[in-house]
């Protein structure tokens, strides 16, 4: 069947975002305005028309339960082959000795469930069926045959199962008779059912082509073939096989031989544009290379178990082949820029929602699961893949799936439609064909936040020129902004703005009204370097935001009054270093000079010499010795200190001050003492 060639849907991307340019808006939601698009076909649903081959539609709406979540819809239908195409077609079946018991039988009812599938075409003549089975012998219905019961019973009746896998011989009969009665004008189809362990192959002849391997067969498993004939003397007795018998008709040659061999076979049918299925029946690593390189592209090559249990399900794919136009489509679905897939990572059936829908007789859509049982759908990095999509006339398939726009990304354009996917393509039989679905296009709100700045208790003419603050963000659900970067309100502006989008990071970023999951954010404003003459406090109603200074100046603050250092700061007689200072205790002038025991005043002085106390009491006793009064002041003074602050210790100054002055009370106590001492010694000279 002919490729239909793809539409290539005109987009636009401006300040509004990314849409598709013939489209509809409805709310945060703008779909291909199907149906009514000149220049497109639609079928009678409004479907994009592909030749009649496919009919596709992708639509989103939004989701009734949760905001910023998006309900996106493939929907595809498929026909009938109309007027059904003339396929010739011929079933190369392997019947070695180890097809025989349930293997038999299986295949068997297969090929039968499929001629039955296609009895329709077959008695129209538009289909017609010839039957090779091969061992070490050969056994073929000769030409092609549209009667089912004959060829049910070729199967039962025609061929025997014996020792030898002679592939070769099966290949080469299937070409003899799409040569010799293969219609020109059909399709030509070959199904080759065996493990393709071959052991036998014809010895090529003498004036056969040795043609290089470019690349058309495919190493496997090791095994690879650099050249391969196309001719071979099929009606010499002589052969080659991988082990001696009795036969000795049979040369012994590699398996690299047989294999290179049975491809030549292969490649000529390909060359001559037969298109080749093959089915692997549990088949070893060289049977494999053989079993995949009989296949005319990767999707025409299956794999099934000794038991042949899977045939019906492989012939179920061919019946599609022959009769539908989707007969093995494919959907590639990439998400869109921006947007994000639910259930992305692990995308089970609780991500997604797949029906099938057939048409009943009065032309209404009703759900069919046969249609889905077979379909697989997977996700890898936020692409949807379905497979193995068989639709006919009347036949529907739908995926529904959510998805939101990233709106915690610093990228995020409030109010600016996203393209829901990229490039999104059905291949309707994995053969590259890719048919374009119209995308959708998706939005989400963005808000702004206004701030003003009041002032209370101070002139107008003396508030500051500006103020700063931030704004954060919380109910985040990713790695992403939580904080705005410093922004600044001035008197030029009459401290109030309304902010659009913030700064975060040096870039402008809009602000979204929900995070990815559809909650609310949070948005707080919060000033920063608020000077200590005022008292800030930040109001909120709804987004917009009121930050209140009130001036409290200075006038109230105390400690300039009651700081102890500037009022009872006492003399220095009572710090501590003083205190330790012995000299008036034990000074022994006043204590050993003889004539202070003669002389009345002096012996009768008590303080210098018999007072102990003098020797115990701190430096307040020492002032006592010159004045009395004095001492009482600076007691009071110190324990006044003492109770106001017992952590204060005297600077550095305070103690140099004090030593001074301790040593010039010695000198005055020095200078008194010798002129005492000269008073006395005269006295005495005089009596």
């Amino acid at each position: 069947m002919a490729k239909a060639e793809t539409i290539d849907f005109p987009y636009m991307n401006d300040q509004q975002g990314k849409y598709i340019k013939d489209g509809v808006t409805n709310g945060n939601t703008h779909n291909y305005d199907y149906g009514n698009v000149a220049g497109v076909s639609f079928d009678s649903e409004g479907y994009v028309n592909y030749d009649n081959k496919a009919y596709v539609k992708k639509s989103v709406k939004e989701n009734a339960e949760k905001q910023g979540l998006f309900d996106v819809t493939l929907d595809v239908k498929g026909n009938d082959i109309n007027p059904p195409r003339d396929i010739d077609l011929v079933f190369v079946i392997d019947f070695s000795s180890t097809m025989s018991g349930e293997k038999l039988q299986n295949t068997q009812n297969a090929v039968h469930q499929f001629l039955t599938s296609i009895a329709e075409v077959l008695q129209e003549g538009h289909v017609r069926v010839g039957l090779v089975c091969y061992n070490r012998n050969l056994y073929s219905t000769q030409t092609f045959s549209t009667d089912v019961n004959y060829l049910d019973d070729f199967l039962v009746n025609g061929a025997k199962s014996q020792s030898g896998t002679f592939t070769q011989k099966g290949l080469i009969e299937a070409e003899r008779m799409f040569t010799e009665d293969g219609r020109g004008d059909a399709e030509h189809m070959l199904v080759h059912i065996g493990d393709g362990s071959a052991n036998r192959s014809y010895i090529p002849a003498p004036d056969a082509v040795e043609y290089p391997n470019n690349g058309e067969l495919i190493d496997y498993n090791g095994y690879h073939t650099s050249t391969y004939h196309e001719d071979f003397q099929t009606d010499s007795p002589l052969y080659h096989t991988t082990s001696a018998g009795s036969d000795t008709n049979g040369i012994v040659a590699s398996k690299n031989v047989i294999n290179d061999d049975t491809l030549g076979s292969v490649m000529k049918l390909k060359k001559s544009g037969v298109i080749c299925y093959s089915v692997g029946v549990a088949p070893s690593g060289r049977g494999e290379y053989i079993a995949k390189n009989i296949s005319s592209n990767p999707s025409g090559y299956y794999t099934i178990d000794e038991n042949l249990e899977g045939l019906a399900e492989v012939f179920k794919n061919l019946q599609n082949n022959i009769l539908k136009t989707i007969p093995n489509g494919t959907i590639t679905d990439p998400m869109g820029e921006g947007i994000l897939l639910q259930g992305s990572g692990n995308f089970t059936e609780q991500n997604y929602k797949l029906q099938g829908w057939r048409k009943d007789s009065n032309g209404v859509w009703q759900e069919a699961p046969d249609l889905v049982q077979d379909i697989k759908v997977t996700e890898a990095n936020q692409t949807i893949s379905v497979s193995s999509i068989a639709l006919g006339s009347d036949e529907r398939i739908t995926l529904s799936y959510q998805v939101r726009i990233d709106t915690e990304n610093s990228d995020f354009k409030g109010d600016s439609w996203y393209l829901c996917n990229g490039r999104t393509t059905l291949d309707p039989n994995k053969s590259g064909e890719e048919l374009d679905f119209p995308i959708p296009s998706i939005k989400a709100p963005k808000i702004s936040l206004d701030v003003e700045k009041v002032w209370e208790n101070i002139d107008k003419n003396q508030t500051p020129d500006s103020i700063e603050f931030i704004v954060t963000r919380q109910q985040v659900t990713s790695e992403t902004w939580t904080s705005s970067d410093i922004i600044k309100l001035t008197k030029e502006e009459g401290f109030k703005q309304e902010y659009k989008t913030l700064e975060v990071n040096a870039q402008n970023v809009d602000l979204p009204l929900y995070n990815n999951n559809g909650d609310d954010f949070t948005y707080q404003v919060e000033e920063i370097k608020v000077s200590d003459e005022f008292q800030s406090t930040v109001t909120q109603n709804g987004n917009k935001f009121t930050i209140k200074n009130t001036f409290i100046g200075t006038t109230t603050e105390p400690p300039t009054t009651t700081e102890p250092p500037t009022t009872t700061e006492p003399p220095t007689t009572t710090e501590p270093p003083t205190t330790t200072e012995p000299p008036t205790t034990t000074e022994p002038p006043t204590t050993t000079e003889p004539p202070t025991t003669t002389e009345p005043p002096t012996t009768t002085e008590p303080p210098t010499t018999t007072e102990p106390p003098m020797t115990t009491e701190p430096p307040t006793t020492e002032s006592s010795t010159t004045t009395g009064s004095s001492s009482e002041i600076t007691n009071l003074t110190s324990n006044e200190d003492t109770k106001r602050d017992s952590k204060h210790l005297p600077n550095a100054g305070e103690k140099v001050t004090k030593t001074a002055l301790v040593g010039l009370f010695f000198i005055i106590l020095a200078l008194i003492f010798v002129f005492a001492r000269k008073f006395m010694l005269k006295n005495k000279e005089k009596k």
